[in-house]
């Protein structure tokens, strides 16, 4: 009999989340989102897990994933990809989606041969209705390909995925279920499904906002791509680029691309014509400024969230904007990373957890055993079934 194993892959714009549960062990795996075509041939490998190569078989097309395929792309390359993941609310239709999506639950599965994969994915809350059924059929059957790691050779991978063991919900829904249900995928935090709740997911490109009562989702917003850290990019880039100028000698300066900044947010600090110049608060103003407009636009489109008893920050990008969002709904935030596990791993994690509950749950009712739920039991007081005495009716005043 072949083992479950419940997993949650989250592809989002910077990287591929995957968490996975296999009997009593959680295990988690980030690999950056990035897969581009072998052009380089024959390579010199270190022995890093983290250099992969994909190919479907033997003398098929080699792709470069994750680190590696940043590492060999070209700037123009990189952006397109990232631009065309950002964009288009059909990325999962493109082999790059596939390859790591294959790529990054095959090593979840790996020696666990007689394994039974259990899968949940995510779409962004403005995909989620018109694509789900679309995606599933994307994803649904055998999945075989190649996989190199670092300086070892091509090992064959194998799986399938049943229809009955693949689930698509939103994104914002799956940290719901990372805080609102157990390790075991039990309801632990009841308190979500019965308060009016909102859920904030603030990724690289995408801040999604869905406001439910209990499961029943009242409202999807997404802000894509206007009040998102992608935004902070695009502002530091230009900032940037004003400041090298002032500071150059010759007034010419340096164009900083958005792709280039992830270091320059990390240290606070940019080099330039042999120089080092701590740049660290254009990085605090520019993440204030959209930070700001954020959750003003959240505080605006939630109508000051007076009937809304929480508000669930989640997402890879929410670290940043936190402190704008504890000034404005003060006590009312609740901070996924305080459950366990970093924010960006959030979405993974709830997915995991839903697997497990979807997979464990009882059969669904029948349509009729579903509507005779509905009915309530009444009695009907003596004085009910009474006749009306038409004289003291007429004589009422």
């Amino acid at each position: 009999m072949s083992t479950p194993i419940y997993i949650g892959n989250d592809q989002g714009y910077y990287g591929t989340k995957v968490v996975s549960r296999n009997g009593d062990k959680f295990l988690k795996m980030f690999i950056r989102n990035m897969v581009v075509p072998n052009r380089v041939g024959e390579i010199t490998y270190n022995n890093d897990p983290h250099n992969i190569m994909y190919r479907d078989k033997e003398g098929d097309r080699e792709w470069f994933v994750g680190k590696l395929a940043i590492e060999q792309s070209a700037d123009d390359e990189l952006f397109d990809s990232h631009e065309r993941r950002l964009f288009s609310p059909t990325w999962f239709r493109e082999q790059e989606y596939l390859v790591m999506f294959r790529v990054s639950t095959g090593l979840m599965l790996q020696g666990n041969p007689d394994c039974e994969p259990v899968v949940s994915v995510a779409l962004p809350t403005d995909s989620y209705i018109d694509y789900k059924e679309e995606l599933k059929r994307r994803l649904v059957g055998k999945h075989s390909f190649e996989v190199k790691q670092g300086n070892l050779p091509y090992r064959k991978i194998e799986f399938e995925i049943k229809r009955e063991n693949l689930y698509v919900i939103s994104q914002p829904m799956a940290t719901l279920f990372h805080i609102a249900l157990d390790r075991e995928g039990q309801l632990l935090n009841e308190d979500l499904f019965i308060q009016k709740v909102s859920i904030n997911d603030l990724g690289f490109g995408t801040s999604d906002v869905e406001t439910l009562h209990g499961e029943t989702i009242i409202k999807r917003q997404s802000f894509t791509s206007r009040h998102a850290m992608i935004n902070v990019y695009h502002l530091l880039s230009k900032r940037l680029t004003d400041f090298s100028r002032d500071v150059d000698p010759d007034s010419t300066g340096k164009e900083y691309p958005i792709w280039s900044l992830n270091r320059v947010i990390r240290s606070g600090e940019i080099s330039f014509k042999g120089k080092v110049y701590d740049v660290s608060e254009i990085v605090k103003n520019a993440i204030q400024e959209v930070g700001i407009s954020l959750v003003d636009e959240v505080w605006n489109r939630l109508d000051y969230a007076d009937d809304i008893t929480y508000i669930i920050l989640t997402g890879g990008s929410s670290i940043p904007f936190k402190p704008h969002y504890r000034d404005r709904f003060g006590d009312k935030l609740i901070f996924a990373e305080d459950y366990g596990i970093d924010a960006q791993f959030a979405n993974a994690f709830g997915l995991c957890k839903f697997t497990q509950s979807k997979s464990k749950s009882v059969p669904l009712k029948s349509q009729q055993e579903v509507a005779s739920t509905i009915q309530e039991e009444f009695s009907v007081p003596a004085s009910a079934e009474k006749p009306v005495s038409r004289d003291k009716r007429n004589n009422k005043k």
